[in-house]
């Protein structure tokens, strides 16, 4: 009975197991080679033994497949023989330093009396769809080819090594008609996890942040190019509108180019700098506006004249711009400095063109976002008390107070109008930290992801989507064609561009966009 159980199990494992040479990888297809008795197949002059060729089954097709790395040193060349990378394309070439292909060969950092075309066996593949580009034109990259066809490379102060079928290599130029080529790496993202989100929800992603920008813009350009709005708080809303436009923009293009050989590493740091900037002031912004909310419910009685106005709103710039360029400037720092390996650094453009993990993610990025969003909660809870302590006071304003009492009603409204957006952004927030917290695929929280990155959509609807906006909208382009503004569209118009109006503020809260997968 044994040996029954022993054979079953031996031809299980010979009808399941893959015995072939090698894997798909590092196979060639010699089907159109020659076959000799002895089971040699020749093709394009190099011959394969028995024992390192196999057949396989492609699209009801049987193919040979060749092994040649199995005695030979195998280096994976990008573009086919003869051919270059053109802007990125593969192009024919009559350069010299592509016929013969042979790039230098060395021994960790020190090079050797190797030629390559003669040591190495050429195979033409890129290897992989996810990947991203080494060149070594820019400063901070070097690679340097092993003579067993390893790959040692230096990006800022990230020493890697990677195994031959983790890359390819080829010659670079930007004029096909000049010498000035240069060797460029193009190396595989590492394996994906079983739930890797896919390009699928990477194009989700782009696709909603794409929406958002044209509404943000609106709403920029209405504050912009309307007096009546362009007060202190209408400028807060457009610097924050605008620090979300430059965010979005650079965001949606780093999801649309996700594993294509569009972005070098150099740009990969430029852009995540620039994305990470362009959040961080929102977040500032939103915090400013929080503040002056507290401000305007806390007792403070001072002159709202033009002058004074932009002299507030210049106090804030220095606090909202300044202060992330402090952090930005200390996270580029941290991510080029040579610090010991217990120190937690960016890892920007490592594996991809943000944060390298969630620990560094959180310590660089939501840390000061987390300590924002404590800030605000607390501004807002002792706004909301003010609110209910006077809530007496203004119910008895009568007569001469009148006026007094339209603009508590009137603040209070205001209130009303940011709690609705803290609220809703508020949820997402939390939600957004839990599932930073929790991990696992973001198609678990695609619904909150989605929110979170059609902002621009709700921000325009609150406000700009509004009777008194949209009639000094309306105005505004009358003025501009000429046109006398009836007695019935005018009679909105009744506030100078520094009187202060619900109209022309922005909720204190966070906004809640996904940043942990970035790419």
């Amino acid at each position: 009975m044994k040996k029954v159980l022993v054979i079953t199990h031996i031809l299980f494992v010979i009808y399941f197991c893959n015995c072939t040479p090698c894997n798909r990888i590092e196979s060639l297809n010699i089907t159109n080679g020659v076959t000799f008795p002895n089971g040699s197949i020749i093709y394009d002059g190099v011959e394969y033994k028995r024992e390192t060729w196999y057949e396989l089954e492609e699209d009801g097709t049987t193919v040979r497949l060749g092994c040649p790395c199995i005695e030979r040193v195998c280096l994976w060349k990008c573009c086919n023989k003869g051919q270059a990378f053109f802007n990125k394309s593969c192009a024919d070439t009559d350069d010299s330093t592509v016929n013969p292909f042979s790039p230098p060969v060395y021994k960790g950092r020190d090079p050797l009396n190797v030629t390559s075309h003669s040591h190495y066996f050429y195979m033409y593949s890129r290897l992989c769809e996810d990947r991203y580009l080494l060149d070594t034109n820019s400063p901070t990259e070097e690679i340097f080819i092993q003579e067993n066809a390893s790959l040692y490379y230096i990006t800022s102060n990230n020493h890697l090594w990677l195994s031959p079928t983790k890359y390819c290599v080829d010659m670079m130029t930007t004029n096909l008609s000049t010498v000035d080529t240069r060797l460029v790496a193009v190396v595989c993202y590492p394996d994906k996890a079983p739930d890797d989100d896919g390009p699928v929800l990477y194009i989700t992603y782009a696709v909603g942040l794409i929406v958002s920008i044209p509404f943000l813009l609106a709403t920029f350009l209405v504050y912009a190019f309307i007096p009546e709005l362009r007060n202190l708080h209408g400028m807060c809303l457009m610097a924050y509108c605008g620090g979300l436009i430059v965010a979005y923009t650079f965001l949606s293009y780093l999801k649309l180019h996700t594993g294509k050989v569009g972005v070098a590493m150099m740009g990969c740091y430029i852009i995540a700098f620039i994305v990470y900037y362009a959040f961080q002031t929102s977040f500032f912004w939103l915090n400013v506006m929080c503040f002056d909310i507290w401000r305007t419910f806390s007792g403070y009685r001072g002159s709202s004249n033009k002058r004074r106005e932009k002299k507030r709103f210049a106090l804030y710039g220095m606090y909202a711009w300044g202060v992330p360029v402090i952090l930005t400037v200390a996270t580029i720092a941290m991510q080029f400095a040579d610090v010991p390996d217990n120190i937690i650094t960016p890892g920007f453009a490592y594996r991809r063109c943000w944060f390298d993990n969630w620990l560094s993610e959180l310590v660089y990025f939501f840390t000061p976002v987390l300590v924002l969003v404590v800030c605000n909660v607390v501004l807002f809870s002792v706004t909301a008390h003010r609110i209910r302590s006077i809530k007496q006071e203004t119910a008895i304003l009568k007569g001469a107070e009148s006026a007094r009492s339209d603009k508590l009603t009137k603040d209070k409204q205001r209130y009303a109008l940011y709690l609705k957006l803290f609220v809703v952004m508020g949820v997402n927030w939390t939600v957004e930290i839990i599932s930073f917290s929790v991990g696992g695929s973001n198609w678990y929280w695609i619904l909150i992801d989605i929110s979170n990155i059609v902002l621009g959509l709700f921000i325009f609807l609150i406000f700009v989507w509004k009777r008194k906006v949209r009639n000094l909208v309306a105005k505004k382009w009358r003025s501009v064609r000429g046109v006398r503004a009836s007695d019935g569209a005018a009679q909105w118009v009744t506030r100078s561009s520094s009187a202060p109006t619900e109209d022309t503020r922005i909720s204190n809260d966070e906004t809640a966009l996904r940043l942990k997968d970035l790419h």
